[in-house]
């Protein structure tokens, strides 16, 4: 059995700055590589921009720019979101390298071999926000159901994939494999609408502006952006890397492209003969503070450069897994992001750490705590089995709270025990504080995960001689605690 985990998030369009959304689903994406690292995991993690789009075009030319200058000038911010937001992906795909147009070519005729892409005309309303047709079922006002705004009528010649061929298949996949597509809210409507709705076939090009991946054979059209766009999260591996990573275990996608990822992208593998990506998670949306949809229209956009410019990169992260729930929609709230920074983190977990070293430091100086002796009162690994439970399940805010259920037991430890009483008793002190450094370093170590840059500074604060796994161990470690700093000095509303 394959001892990896890849992940992906949707590659995203390029064609203005990033928004929140596009934050929080990298970060939540981090927080799975991150975690499978710790559970010794070999991950692959990638993200990435889809650049091939038609409104890329119309975009480029409002600016007054060249369309590959405007691209290129755009993905360039979105990498240096990935920066700012302590992304730990391993690739970056662009959808106009090389890599990726050989590998979209490649399984264009490999379907076109099969007899499962053909010449012919479409009639039908389109959305160019969205790059994509509407049936009357999808939109009975006429009207995008995700810009909301008017759909204009595209009469087009041009590919097809047999998509129509599938409706069973794709029917009888999701009801074998329930896990496919998480929440389970959202496997009901794709397995609702498959039942309920006829498949049609598939446009799957367009005529050429110049830009694009060129349809074998036809210089005449390019693959629509959506046919392409998928194939990144394959076209990304070299050989090596798909016979060790492929399928992927995790697509992270937002719920308005859930039919692409659930429906499109399985049969297009399944079309192919390639095994499909073991699992659909969607997240949900990152809401104005009064519930709102964001939008520049309403004034009510938070731009998250701005948020990892005023306050610590790991607060920001925290606040966008613990309070938004994995499942659903979530209120972004930067009074509450203080609130959380100044109670949860500096005082549940930082006060935590620097009352115990300073106390030990002051008290006993250069003391190596040793388990000899010493009675197990703290023990991590319940803790951890439960927020491993929460992960497997793709609800990360309940992993983190399972977690933070630990450091609350710790401040109940500590003020139960009163080390502070024991200042001039060493004898009395070091089993306390010993049972502390393990709690703290076995919390730390989880927290990881979502918290990378504040735990990695907290372990060195510990002084723990043990790495990995073995911070989960009672009595696998010394600690030789080392002079600590406020992990989180107190912010206000800025």
């Amino acid at each position: 059995m394959k001892n990896t985990f890849y992940a992906t998030t949707a590659i995203d369009y390029p064609n203005g700055r990033p928004h929140i959304g596009h934050a929080y689903e990298k970060i939540v994406t981090d927080s799975y590589a991150r975690w499978n690292r710790l559970l010794g995991k070999d991950v692959y993690f990638l993200t990435g921009t889809d650049e091939n789009g038609q409104k890329l075009i119309e975009s480029a030319k409002d600016a007054g720019l060249d369309t590959l200058e405007f691209v290129n000038k755009n993905v360039e911010v979105f990498k240096n979101l990935c920066t700012r937001a302590n992304i730990s992906h391993d690739d970056f795909i662009r959808t106009t390298e090389k890599r990726h147009e050989d590998s979209c070519v490649e399984l264009w005729k490999k379907l076109e071999e099969k007899g499962l892409i053909y010449h012919g005309h479409y009639s039908g309303n389109y959305c160019l926000s969205c790059e994509s047709f509407y049936t009357e079922a999808q939109a009975p006002d006429g009207n995008c159901p995700e810009h909301h705004k008017p759909l204009e009528l595209k009469e087009e010649e041009g590919f097809f994939f047999k998509l129509s061929e599938y409706q069973k298949w794709i029917i009888d996949h999701l009801k074998a494999n329930p896990d496919f597509i998480v929440p389970g809210a959202r496997y009901k409507e794709i397995l609702s609408r498959l039942e309920n709705d006829d498949l049609r076939d598939l446009a799957i090009s367009r005529p050429s502006q110049g830009w694009g991946v060129k349809v074998p054979g036809n210089d005449n059209f390019v693959m629509y952006t959506w046919f392409d766009a998928l194939i990144n999260y394959y076209s990304a591996l070299d050989s090596d890397q798909k016979e060790k990573f492929w399928p992927a275990d995790m697509h992270v996608i937002g719920k308005d492209i859930l039919w692409f990822h659930s429906v499109i992208w399985p049969c297009m593998l399944k079309a192919a003969d390639l095994p499909l990506p073991k699992q659909v998670y969607v997240h949900g949306m990152v809401l104005a503070e009064d519930g709102k949809k964001m939008s520049k229209s309403l004034g009510n956009v938070v731009d998250p450069f701005e948020m990892l410019e005023k306050y610590p990169t790991d607060t920001f992260r925290y606040y966008m897994l613990k309070n938004i729930s994995s499942s659903g929609d979530g209120k972004f709230s930067e009074q509450e992001l203080v609130d959380k920074h100044n109670t949860e983190l500096a005082n549940d977990y930082g006060n935590l750490l620097m009352r115990v070293i300073k106390l030990g430091l002051k008290s006993f100086p250069d003391k190596v705590y040793t388990p000899e002796g010493v009675a197990q009162e703290i023990d991590a690994l319940p803790y951890f089995e439960r927020a491993k439970e929460f992960m497997d399940k793709r609800e990360h805010n309940k992993a983190i709270d399972a977690i933070w259920d630990l450091i609350v037991s710790l401040n109940q430890y500590v003020n139960d025990k009163e080390p502070w009483k024991h200042k001039k008793d060493e004898a009395a002190f070091a089993p306390i504080a010993y049972n502390c450094f393990y709690g703290m370093a076995a919390a730390s170590y989880m927290l990881q995960a979502f918290l990378p840059e504040c735990t990695k500074t907290a372990l060195e604060y510990i002084g723990s001689s043990a790495l990995g796994t073995e911070l989960m161990e009672f009595g696998a470690a010394t600690y030789t605690p080392q002079p600590p700093e406020a992990l989180f000095p107190k912010v206000e509303l800025r």
